[in-house]
């Protein structure tokens, strides 16, 4: 049943942390969430300082309980002095009256039985049990300051590791809230880089440096192609020169005159050659 009551309360903070704060993904496990985390701790941290004040407050009583019975001692330490002094005073009291009685040949079952020396034995001995009671109670109380400060010693160490602890949890809490938050966004960060590795993008790239590499291949094929074309016309230059020649040569051999066709002129030559790149 703790467990399932703890459980409720965790949950219901974490629906107040969504609610207020804003700060929670739903997709995101509680226990990573930095808020919630900060609750936690705030709860702990409760506890911690609710109990110091508890054992704070039980040292209080203590203490008092303490100082009461110190008073008690003390004043039954002022009543044995007096009743050990009416003791004192009795039995000096009867001495002289015995004295004055056997001067005057009293018999001691005479004094025995006198008046005053009954009354005066009679106080000495109810102030001698008293004077017991009292000494005995001042013995308990005694042994009761001892275990009273004992626990009250056990108890202001407590309270102070408890305090300590208070003071750790909080700088803890902070230290911990923010090592969460930096795990969480290392994460964002390495998931980040890790879907630019493996989505499209190098797919892409390597389909753009493809195309790249086959318009360069297309463009060097055309400039190859446009280079064959002003061979041939070269080549086919130099053959009708070639049989120009041996004609004329035949004709004039024969005794046939013919004149030299023109040569193309210079700008017409270069319109067919490429621009250089």
């Amino acid at each position: 049943m703790g467990r399932l009551v703890h459980g409720v309360r965790r949950a219901f903070r974490a629906i107040a942390s969504v609610l207020t704060l804003g700060l929670v993904k739903f997709s995101e496990p509680i226990e990573r969430n930095p808020e919630v985390v900060g609750l936690d701790y705030d709860e702990v941290i409760r506890e911690k300082a609710k109990a110091a004040q508890l054992v704070k407050n039980a040292v209080g009583d203590l203490m008092a309980q303490q100082e009461m019975k110190k008073q008690k001692i003390e004043t039954l330490t002022k009543e044995v002095v007096e009743l050990e002094q009416e003791k004192a005073g009795a039995q000096a009291l009867a001495k002289e009256q015995v004295d004055m009685l056997k001067a005057q040949g009293k018999s001691t079952d005479d004094i025995m039985q006198d008046g005053e020396v009954v009354q005066l034995q009679a106080a000495y001995n109810d102030a001698s049990s008293t004077l017991e009671e009292k000494k005995a109670r001042i013995v308990d109380l005694e042994a009761d300051m001892e275990t009273l400060k004992a626990s009250i010693d056990q108890n202001i160490a407590q309270a102070q590791k408890l305090a300590r602890e208070v003071e750790t949890l909080r700088s803890e809490k902070h230290e911990a809230v923010a090592s969460i938050a930096a795990a969480q966004q290392i994460d964002k960060i390495n998931e980040s880089l890790s879907g630019i590795a493996t989505s499209g993008t190098d797919d892409t790239l390597a389909r753009l440096r493809r195309q790249r590499n086959e318009a360069e291949g297309r463009a060097r094929a055309a400039t190859r192609v446009a280079g064959t074309d002003v061979s041939l016309q070269r080549e086919k230059l130099r053959k009708a020169a070639i049989k120009y020649t041996q004609n004329t040569e035949f004709l004039k051999g024969i005794g046939i005159e013919r004149s030299k066709p023109e040569e193309p002129e210079k700008s017409q030559q270069d319109s067919t050659q490429l621009p250089e790149e």
